[in-house]
């Protein structure tokens, strides 16, 4: 879970004001104090956090979804993943998000990890599970949702990442946790194993 301690190069907050209030995000305007009796202003995006999921069939494929992501204007190769809705935990969120992308749901579900996704001006906060023991159960997708699933083997996922064919944040950050998971855990087949 993130850590919510100050460092002691923290610049103290003289004011802050709302400029948009959202369905999920909200933007506010910080003003600090800095060193050298300097203000400074800072947009914040407040999110409420998401997960991602790194999720393996019985084919030993790794589950990625494409879809369209309009900021960016194209379709995006990802890792399944969700916004926590109000008074969410992340395991649940995990949970039904990999129900609505994929139609599977786990038999066993770990936390791998988290990491703040662009901490620069969001508050945003990923936690990254594997999902392991598949078994078909669909949910249906959000109104707003055109999810294509593309199953492909780890390697195969690793080469396209090299490659700059996945370009996701979030899936790139996700799979270096699972790699050093498998690592530490001494053995490649950890997540076939479901262990």
């Amino acid at each position: 879970m993130p850590s919510s301690t100050p460092s002691s190069s923290q610049p103290g907050q003289t004011s802050s004001r709302y400029i948009y209030r959202g369905r999920v995000l909200n933007l506010r305007v910080d003003e600090l104090d800095v060193e050298g009796g300097r203000s400074v202003r800072r947009e914040v995006i407040e999110h409420p956090g998401a997960v991602t999921i790194l999720a393996f069939d019985d084919q030993e494929r790794l589950l990625l979804v494409r879809q369209y992501r309009h900021p960016v204007g194209r379709d995006l190769l990802e890792l399944p993943a969700g916004t926590l809705d109000p008074g969410d935990d992340p395991e649940s969120c995990a949970l039904r998000e990999l129900q609505e992308e994929t139609g599977y749901h786990p038999g066993r579900l770990e936390r791998l990890g988290g990491f703040y996704l662009a901490p620069g001006y969001c508050t945003e906060y990923q936690n990254v599970f594997l999902a392991t023991g598949l078994s078909e159960s669909r949910l249906p997708p959000d109104e707003d949702e055109r999810i294509e699933l593309v199953p492909l083997p780890l390697e195969e996922t690793l080469r396209m990442v090299e490659a700059g064919e996945i370009e996701d944040a979030k899936t790139v950050a996700a799979l270096l946790l699972y790699l050093r998971w498998r690592e530490a855990a001494g053995s490649p087949s950890r997540a076939r194993e479901g262990a």
